[in-house]
């Protein structure tokens, strides 16, 4: 039955399809965190001039984003990046629909100890990830990548955190991040085969300060930056 159905059509498929996006988009994640902490690198520490004549802040983030948008590998990588995130996306619908229908759950748990509130509403995460996901695009990539209208990344980004609401938005966004990927990286692991007792203590450990460094990371950018 299973195997008419097709892999990725059976519960343990979508759930491996999962593991597989949301690992790739969390390595997505951290390339992202290091070109955007860019940001934050106060002008003293270019003493000296380098790749192609960049010492400050404002031009290292510009030459970086143009760096991006013009090297071709580079766009390959972005385009299987979109092709994940829309494909994790329909997925954990998909599953949310499947257990609601099969259960009522919201989110089914497979961790057989007391689940925490954040593993059971893994689907509102998800919603509040994508709203802030849009919103973030909007401001950013599109007028900078699609439509070319904003040609110096660096001011758009300053200006945007100079909004008290727009940093609202994104700390929600990140904390939400956060607790979306404590679950999801362990959730990843269970999905692709490994459940020894040991070693999932060990990756609980790992998903919980990986998940905090990023989140702590990715969240005092927009505040450094309404205070600049």
């Amino acid at each position: 039955m299973a195997i008419k159905k097709g892999l990725f059509k059976t519960s343990v498929g979508r759930k491996n399809l999962m593991a597989v996006t949301g690992l790739f988009i969390i390595f997505f994640l951290i390339i992202h965190l290091v070109g955007n902490l860019i940001l934050i690198i106060p002008d003293s520490f270019f003493p000296i001039e380098f790749w192609g004549g960049v010492a400050n802040t404002h031009d290292m983030y510009n030459a970086y984003s143009h760096f991006l948008v013009h090297f071709w590998p580079v766009t390959l990588v972005a385009w299987i990046l979109y092709v994940a995130i829309i494909t994790h996306i329909i997925d954990a619908a998909l599953i949310t629909v499947n257990n609601w229908k099969t259960s009522g759950d919201k989110y089914l748990v497979t961790d057989n100890s007391s689940s925490t509130w954040y593993s059971r509403n893994m689907g509102v995460l998800g919603t509040i990830i994508g709203v802030f996901l849009v919103i973030h695009m909007a401001q950013f990539w599109l007028q900078y990548k699609v439509l070319k209208v904003e040609h110096d990344l660096y001011e758009l980004v300053l200006v945007t955190f100079k909004t008290w609401w727009f940093v609202l938005i994104y700390e929600i966004g990140i904390i939400a991040l956060g607790f979306h990927l404590v679950h999801g990286i362990e959730s990843a692991h269970r999905s692709l085969g490994i459940y020894p007792k040991k070693i999932m203590k060990i990756i609980k450990y790992i998903a919980l300060c990986f998940s905090l460094v990023m989140a702590i990371l990715y969240a005092i950018i927009p505040i450094i930056l309404y205070f600049k």
